[in-house]
C-alpha cells in the first residue's frame, strides 16, 4: 500500500523538528559547556545551583577575610616580637643601672638609651598596615597613642572579621589593652617611705573578681603598708614602695596573675585619697618613660622599677602569645576552606555543567539519526527533501 504524500510529509516534519531540536541542544551544550541553559529546564536543579552559588560566594568572602587576618596578624606578631626584644634589652639595662656602681653621667647615658628606644616603641604602637593602625582597634584610622602623653586615644573595641559562619576573630587590636599594664601606682606621693601617715584610711583593692579592703593607720608608714600587703595577700598582689622621677615615693601594686586587671581606691578619705583618681595605671610606654626619666635625673632604679619593666615584658609577651594562638587557628582554616570550596564547586559543576564526551556522543547520534531520516525520505520518494518541498 502506497503511503500518501501528505502523511509522509507530516511524519517527516515531526521527526525533522525533533532531531533538529536535539541537535541544537547538544550543539549549545558543547559550545557553552553548560547542561542547563534556562531555569525553566530543571527548576529543582537550578534552585540547588543558586544555593550553591550563594554558599560559594560566602565562602569566598570568608577566605578573603582569612587571608586578610593572616596578613595582619602575622605582621602584628612580628611587631610585638620586636617590642618584646626591646623591653628585654631595657630590663637588662635597668639591672645594670641598679647595681649602684655607675656614675650619674653613666645613668643619664642609659636614660638617653631609654629615650631613643621609647621613640621606637611609640612607632611600633602607632604602626600601620594598609593605612590602618594595628593597635587602633575598631577606629582603624585614628592614631592609637598620643606622642606627648603616651595615652591611648583610639577605639576601646577590637576590629573583628568573620572567618566562618560561627567564628569571628580580632584583627586590629585595641592598643589600650595590648600595651596596658595591670599595675596601679598611687597618685598620692610621700617625701619619705618611713614617715607615718597623716590620716588613716582604707584601700579597696580589686584583682580580677576578688576584692579586699586594706586598712592603714597613722602609726604606719608606706613601708609598713607595703610589707603588710605582701605578708597577708602575697597570693593575690605584690606591693612595692616606688620612687618617682621627682624623688617622692608612691605605693605600687601589681597582681600576681599577669592576666588579671587591678583597680585601687581609697574609700575613706585617707592619705591615698587624691580626688577623682586615687591610683593611675601606666601603660608600657609610660612605664618605659618613667624609668627613662629617673635615669635621666641621675637616679638609681629600685625594686619597683624592675618589677614594672618585668611586668611590661610579661604582658606584651602574653598578648603576643594570644595573637600567635589566633594566627595558628587562622592558618588551620585554610585547608578546610579550600577543601569545602572544591566540594561546592564540584557539586555545582555536576548539576550545571555538561558532560562534553556524552554530549558529543549524543550529538553524533542525533546527527546520524538526521542523516538516516534524509535517506529514508530519499529512498521513499527517490528525491531529496528540497525537491520534495517543491
Amino acid at each position: 500500500m502506497k503511503v500518501p504524500d501528505n502523511l509522509l510529509f507530516s511524519i517527516f516534519q515531526q521527526q525533522d523538528a525533533r532531531v533538529r531540536k536535539n541537535l541544537s541542544e547538544k550543539t549549545l551544550e558543547i559550545s557553552t559547556g553548560r547542561r542547563l541553559q534556562d531555569i525553566s529546564e530543571d527548576p529543582p536543579s537550578t534552585y540547588h545551583v543558586l544555593n550553591l552559588k550563594k554558599e560559594i560566594a560566602q565562602l569566598s568572602q570568608y577566605s578573603k577575610n582569612r587571608l586578610f587576618a593572616d596578613t595582619v596578624l602575622s605582621y602584628m606578631d612580628s611587631s610585638l616580637g620586636k617590642v618584646v626584644d626591646t623591653l628585654n634589652q631595657l630590663y637588662a639595662k635597668t639591672i645594670q643601672a641598679k647595681n649602684q656602681v655607675l656614675q650619674k653621667e653613666e645613668l643619664r647615658a642609659i636614660g638617653e638609651y631609654f629615650s631613643s628606644n621609647l621613640k621606637a616603641l611609640i612607632d611600633r604602637a602607632n604602626d600601620q598596615l594598609g593605612g590602618n593602625y594595628l593597635f587602633g582597634g575598631a577606629s582603624l584610622t585614628q592614631k592609637p597613642f598620643d606622642e606627648n602623653t603616651l595615652s591611648y586615644m583610639a577605639s576601646p573595641e577590637d576590629f573583628k572579621v568573620w572567618l566562618t559562619e560561627n567564628l569571628q576573630v580580632s584583627v586590629f587590636l585595641k592598643g589600650g589593652e595590648t600595651f596596658g599594664l595591670n599595675v596601679a601606682i598611687s597618685q598620692a606621693t610621700f617625701a619619705s617611705p618611713g614617715v607615718n601617715f597623716n590620716t588613716a584610711g582604707t584601700l579597696s583593692i580589686s584583682v580580677g573578681n576578688v576584692s579586699l579592703n586594706v586598712n592603714y593607720t597613722t602609726t604606719q608608714t608606706l613601708n609598713d603598708l607595703a610589707n603588710f600587703i605582701n605578708s597577708n595577700y602575697s597570693n593575690l598582689v605584690n606591693a612595692k614602695v616606688s620612687q618617682n622621677p621627682d624623688g617622692s615615693y608612691s605605693l605600687m601594686l601589681m597582681p600576681v596573675d599577669i592576666s588579671k586587671d587591678i583597680s585601687v581606691q581609697d574609700t575613706s578619705g585617707g592619705d591615698f585619697d587624691a580626688g577623682a583618681s586615687d591610683f593611675y595605671y601606666p601603660n608600657v610606654l609610660q612605664a618605659v618613660k618613667r624609668m627613662g626619666d629617673k635615669l635621666l635625673g641621675g637616679m638609681y632604679p629600685d625594686d619597683s622599677d624592675l618589677m614594672l619593666l618585668q611586668r611590661a615584658f610579661d604582658r606584651v609577651s602574653f598578648r603576643r602569645s594570644q595573637v600567635g594562638s589566633v594566627l595558628a587557628n587562622v592558618k588551620d582554616l585554610q585547608p578546610m576552606q579550600e577543601s569545602l570550596q572544591d566540594s561546592l564547586n564540584k557539586q555545582k559543576s555536576d548539576i550545571e555543567d555538561a558532560d562534553l564526551s556524552t554530549s558529543i556522543m549524543e550529538y553524533t547520534r542525533y546527527r546520524l539519526a538526521y542523516e538516516a531520516l534524509m535517506n529514508i525520505i530519499a529512498d521513499q520518494k527517490d528525491m531529496t527533501i528540497l525537491r520534495y518541498l517543491k
